[in-house]
């Protein structure tokens, strides 16, 4: 399971959030890649089974995720961090490593 995944926040691209946790809401597949398409039908990634389908998070990949604040709350405000700053997908980063 990735949507709905609480998972802490490890990049320097969000200021402020490194080391906060966060809560995953979907995954933007390839927005990394030059002709990432926001609009194709499968750009937006909000279910795990379509996600599975499409071969899962990969480097090319952003998250959809959302601040959690200390009552186990999520913030209005979502970012939109590479998938390998993300505790859960680290292992991304070194894939010879798995």
């Amino acid at each position: 399971m990735v949507i709905g995944t609480d998972t802490t926040y490890l990049g320097n691209e969000i200021p402020g959030l490194r080391g906060q946790k966060v809560r995953i809401f979907a995954v933007l597949r390839g927005s990394l890649r030059p002709d990432a398409n926001p609009d194709a039908d499968d750009y937006y990634v909000n279910d795990d089974e379509k996600l599975a389908r499409l071969g899962g998070v990969t480097t090319e990949d952003c998250i959809d995720a959302a601040p959690i604040r200390p009552d186990g709350t999520t913030s209005f405000v979502h970012v939109d961090p590479r998938a390998v700053d993300l505790e859960c997908f680290a292992h991304l980063r070194n894939p010879s490593a798995q």
